[in-house]
């Protein structure tokens, strides 16, 4: 609990409150009506100053002057987090104004003592000993004087206001330690009001451009081709966040062909939606002019290669269904498998390459022609179905969903994905589940010959 003490020294005798060192606590206030009215005049002047500004940074930077300005020290810090061992330097001047940087070397021993305490402390250095005693950082700064608070709001440490000096002439008294610590209550205030504002502007910047990524996402998707010839086509779409870093595509090629296509990249939110849907674009362009998948995926992945930070990749599946021909090829670079049902028993294709976007110049293979039958049902997803959660963290699985597809019986593409829709509801009993959710169901009608 914070203990800051406006009392007034009497004549009775009685001392009042001691500190755990034992040093008698001088208040702010000590009968010297001259001391008093300009103890109040700092301190009332320096709280409206630092509270005139919202914003984060102003308000930093006029705690530290203000500090500096009322303690008549050198320089000035402003640490913030909640423990000795999470505080990092936020705002460093100078009397004069100057930066300091983050590195600047400051008394940690004090800072750990205030914190502990949680009342402001001080320190008054007059041999090497003693300074060695604060820490070798006050012994090799020569500091003569050290001071600090801690920043309190509501029973919580959000950081600590420090100052030091190295002149001689300039010891910091009890009452500048009363007046340091009466002041550090109403900064940390101030303090915690800005980063308040500051969160919300951010909340509301960051919900701007989420609407702005789910509205370029929802246009960039592709629609649900309507009786097309020789395959019916379903897809289910579900972003976890805002925005996704799911994506499907369907590409008609000539000859009533059409590729069904389902990625999957690293990460939430607005970078992993952009990428999705740049790669997506990539790929689009690439159908257009070559239909052969293991070309389309090789140089997809080099493009990633060029154009994306180490560490991001991309899952992909993309299947090539020719009703004319009654044929599936298909390519897989580090995805769920590709599952093909037929009359009530199911096959999986595996992956044909590694992910994209992690080795330059891979080759990945297309596997195929695969033969089709008119009811045939095949089946894409991203790995949000089979790492679907219950409650006990259970996952989904690639087992149930095999089951749940052989026992479908005749059904079209979106009775098939409503149905494993369906089962993965049940299994999750209302659990938010981490990943987006995409499937794509195709089935094959009777040929278009």
């Amino acid at each position: 609990m914070k203990r800051l003490f406006f009392w007034k020294n009497s004549d009775t005798g009685d001392e009042g409150p001691t500190r755990p060192d034992g040093e008698e606590a001088t208040g702010l206030l000590t009968g010297n009506p001259a001391e008093d009215a300009q103890s109040l005049e700092i301190l009332l002047e320096s709280i409206a100053e630092v509270s005139s500004s919202i914003d984060l940074e102003e308000v930093l930077r006029h705690i530290v002057d203000k500090t500096l300005e009322v303690s008549r020290a050198e320089r000035g810090l402003l640490l913030l987090g909640q423990s000795a061992e999470e505080l990092e330097v936020r705002m460093a001047r100078d009397k004069d104004g100057a930066v300091l940087g983050s590195d600047v070397v400051y008394s940690q021993t004090l800072v750990s003592r205030c914190l502990e305490l949680g009342m402001p402390e001080r320190s008054v250095v007059q041999s090497d000993r003693e300074a060695l005693e604060l820490g070798q950082s006050v012994y090799n700064l020569k500091l003569r004087a050290v001071m600090c608070a801690p920043l309190r709001v509501r029973d919580r440490t959000i950081g600590v206001i420090y100052v030091d000096s190295t002149a001689v002439r300039r010891e910091f008294s009890s009452r500048d330690l009363a007046l340091f610590g009466a002041l550090s209550a109403q900064l940390a205030v101030a303090l915690e009001n800005a980063r308040l504002h500051a969160d919300s502007l951010e909340k509301v910047r960051m919900q701007k451009d989420f609407e702005i990524a789910k509205q370029i996402q929802k246009h960039l998707l592709a629609p649900i081709p309507k009786n097309h010839p020789g395959v019916d086509v379903a897809v289910r779409f579900y972003a976890r966040d805002e925005a996704s870093g799911d994506t499907y595509d369907l590409v008609p090629l000539s000859g009533g062909r059409m590729v069904g296509v389902i990625g999957d990249v690293t990460g939430h939110g607005v970078g992993a939606a952009l990428l999705t849907h740049a790669a997506q674009a990539a790929m689009r362009s690439y159908l257009e002019l070559i239909d052969d998948l293991s070309e389309v995926a090789t140089r997809l992945n080099n493009r990633l290669c060029a154009s994306v930070e180490t560490g991001n990749f991309m899952s992909l599946v993309a299947v090539l269904v020719d009703p004319e021909a009654r044929t599936l090829h298909y390519v897989n670079a580090g995805h769920p498998s590709v599952i093909l049902v037929r009359n009530g028993v199911v096959q999986q294709f595996e992956k044909t390459g590694m992910v994209l976007g992690v080795v330059d110049q891979q080759i990945y293979a297309a596997a195929g022609p695969i033969p089709l039958e008119p009811g045939d049902l095949i089946v894409l997803r991203t790995d949000g179905v089979d790492e679907t959660r219950d409650p006990e963290r259970q996952l989904f699985g690639e087992e149930r969903l095999v089951e749940l597809l052989a026992g479908l019986g005749d059904t079209d593409a979106d009775g098939a994905l409503g149905a494993i829709e369906a089962a993965v509801s049940r299994f999750a009993r209302g659990v938010l589940q981490d990943d987006d959710l995409t499937m794509m169901a195709l089935k094959v009608t009777e040929s278009i010959r």
